[in-house]
């Protein structure tokens, strides 16, 4: 597929090239120039009914599989490897929570998927890169003073979760007002427009940010409010509609170019400190990359397939294809450019200025796990849920 081609030119480009080339960004700049737009996109276009009717769904994948993820990874890598501390394990499952929107709507244009696997992978890309960062903030926390709270993590989830979302709403309200206020003057300008809109996601981002919120959840809210907002069906509207589409397509090609590029670029980097190490054997950093690929997926889908069990109930449903729908949805997120940006912020140093325990095999262990994820995806779902075939059965289903 087009991500993986494109990785594999970033890792080319900075193999040839050689260290000279310095692509490392800042992970704050990385999320408001790229994946604030990208989501805000992505949002604009998801199926709000369909986002309504999983909500529980989505929240169970975007928080919940999460935490879990954290927890059984962060418990099984400290019980195989002690020399990797718990909370610095905790922090690697943290970065390993988040699915990558920009790889999974990549994805499903080669596949086929039903509208609720649709509605759920959007979904739980759309919300779970907060969750994600505020337990990976917190596991990093812990591994630098030694000290954990709960009671002050789940304050702090709660402010950046539901305050990103607030923010988000008063944001794109602002926006559908300006926006209107503007048409009220009769300046219908489709220029004035699309770069409103177009700066609208970094605004947004920012503001959250200023005020200690989560920036994705109020990018995510700030597209679905105004995607939801009623619109009067005018010609100068439908200009204004298709003049904002080609933009945002062209402008979304480029940046999912960008970011799979770079993530490329990234990736040797990453890897070749801890693989020319002495300090840890290669086949060893090999295989926990398997393992730890293993558990993400293993909960994964253990999750999804409960999930599905109780939402089908008592719907005739052969347990294969029970089976094999929700290892679909479990392939079909792969980890990407945000687990690579929130695990290159591991500090360097602890608090007492001693180096970061294993910071290297961490940032080697997450890049591994995103190769996998993202091979998977790629090769094994097709083979699952080919999208021509399933084409054919549903002509003829017309038919």
């Amino acid at each position: 597929s087009l991500p993986l081609v494109q990785i594999a030119l970033g890792a080319v480009i900075i193999l040839l090239v050689g260290a000279p080339v310095d692509v490392a960004i800042d992970p704050e700049l990385f999320l408001v120039l790229f994946i604030a737009p990208l989501l805000f996109d992505e949002s604009r276009h998801a199926s709000k009914r369909g986002l309504w009717d999983n909500k529980g769904a989505i929240v169970s994948l975007a928080v919940g599989l999460v935490l879990a993820t954290v927890l059984v990874v962060g418990f099984v890598l400290n019980w195989l490897e002690p020399s990797i501390p718990l909370a610095a394990a905790f922090a690697l499952g943290a970065a390993l929570g988040p699915t990558d929107a920009v790889a999974v709507s990549a994805l499903g244009k080669d596949i086929h998927l039903s509208s609720r696997q649709k509605s759920l992978l959007s979904g739980e890309a759309l919300i779970n890169d907060a969750s994600g960062v505020v337990s990976f903030q917190f596991a990093i926390a812990a591994a630098i003073t030694g000290s954990f709270s709960l009671a002050n993590a789940a304050q702090s989830f709660a402010i950046s979760f539901f305050g990103g979302i607030a923010v988000g709403l008063v944001v794109g309200l602002l926006a559908v007002l300006a926006l209107g206020a503007i048409r009220s003057y009769g300046y219908e300008s489709i220029t004035v427009h699309v770069v409103f809109e177009v700066f609208t996601p970094f605004i947004t981002f920012l503001a959250a940010e200023h005020f200690g919120t989560s920036g994705i959840l109020a990018v995510v809210a700030a597209g679905l409010l105004i995607a939801l907002m009623p619109h009067k069906p005018t010609p100068a509207a439908a200009r204004l509609k298709l003049a904002s589409n080609s933009v945002w397509e062209a402008l979304v090609f480029v940046i999912n170019g960008v970011v799979f590029v770079m993530l490329g670029m990234q990736l040797p980097k990453a890897v070749m400190p801890s693989w020319h190490s002495s300090e840890t054997s290669s086949l060893l950093l090999c295989a926990l990359v398997l393992l730890v690929t293993a558990l993400v997926v293993g909960v994964r889908f253990l999750w999804v397939l409960i999930m599905e069990r109780m939402h089908r109930g008592s719907k005739p449903r052969t347990g294969g294809q029970l089976i094999r729908d929700a290892l679909v949805t479990t392939l079909s997120g792969p980890k990407g450019a945000i687990t690579l940006s929130i695990i290159m912020t591991i500090p360097f140093t602890l608090s007492t200025g001693e180096a970061f325990p294993q910071r290297d095999n961490l940032i080697f262990l997450a890049s591994g796990v995103i190769l996998c994820t993202l091979l998977l995806a790629n090769f094994v779902v097709p083979l699952l849920a080919p999208k021509e075939q399933a084409d054919e059965r549903d002509e003829q289903a017309v038919n």
